[in-house]
């Protein structure tokens, strides 16, 4: 039937009827843009996922370990400023198997972090260690490690540790990326390479002990470190990474060996 036969209401029809395939096509278009982008950004991620994984994370502060000085005022290794007291206890050392986990003064840190944060197998054994410290009166926040200046800590990178805070504060970088049972949360910081020319440092406060002055504070910490590259922390969480010998240790430990051969 011809339009100019229809009625108005014959030809309000037929146009909607039209508008409804129109629509319908469009639809359909939309349809097959909306599956190509959704397989686009899956194999993107995938990509992205495969390629972060491929990368190496080193170490690149030290004494991940967490092995603390002689007398208990220091962590080896760290450079630790702005505290008008500083103590460290090694509460734990954690094992391959948890049956061999030693708990060195009874308080059931090790079982406690078994319980609720890791309880498989360990490739290198680590220390828990329970800080007890109080900031000084200077603005200057209080660092556990200020290795800012080394210039080792360039580039993408990944800094984290697990903590449980038993009083007072912490602030800096590092954030909560992971909360597990009875206190226990995983910090985790990560730091982009965007820029082909800029200089890549870690923040000079990843994790500052004490967010007020003169205040006091308890903590359990371990692996506290900073890696190169991206680390997943909700699928890998964090652990104990290699170490490559930095020029000055490798010039210390030549130092010290001529010295002891030295007649």
């Amino acid at each position: 039937m011809s339009e100019d036969n229809m009625s108005i209401t014959e030809r309000l029809t037929h146009v909607a009827a039209r508008a409804n395939a129109m629509s319908e096509t469009v639809n359909a278009h939309l349809g097959v843009l909306n599956a190509a982008i959704q397989s686009a950004e899956t194999k993107f991620d995938n990509y992205m996922g495969g390629a972060r994984a491929e990368l190496s994370h080193i170490l690149l502060s030290k004494n991940q370990k967490m092995e603390p000085n002689d007398n208990g005022t220091a962590i080896k290794g760290f450079t630790t400023i702005g505290l008008e007291r500083f103590e460290v206890i090694k509460e734990a050392t954690i094992y391959a198997a948890a049956a061999n986990d030693t708990d060195h003064t009874g308080r059931g840190v090790a079982q406690d972090f078994r319980t609720n944060v890791y309880n498989s197998y360990v490739n290198t054994p680590f220390h828990i260690l329970r800080l007890k410290w109080k900031r000084d009166n200077a603005a200057h926040p209080a660092r556990i490690d200020n290795n800012y200046w080394t210039g080792f800590q360039q580039g993408a990178l990944s800094s984290g540790c697990y903590f449980k805070l038993l009083s007072g504060s912490v602030e800096g970088s590092m954030q909560a990326v992971k909360d597990y049972s009875n206190g226990w949360q995983l910090l985790g910081y990560h730091q982009k390479a965007d820029s082909p020319t800029k200089s890549f440092y870690g923040p000079h406060n990843k994790l500052a002990l004490s967010a007020s002055m003169l205040e006091e504070g308890e903590a359990l910490i371990c692996l506290f470190g900073t890696v190169s590259g991206y680390v997943d922390f909700d699928k890998a969480g964090w652990g104990v990474y290699p170490e490559f010998a930095k020029p000055s240790d490798v010039s210390s430990a030549i130092s010290q060996l001529r010295a002891e051969l030295t007649p």
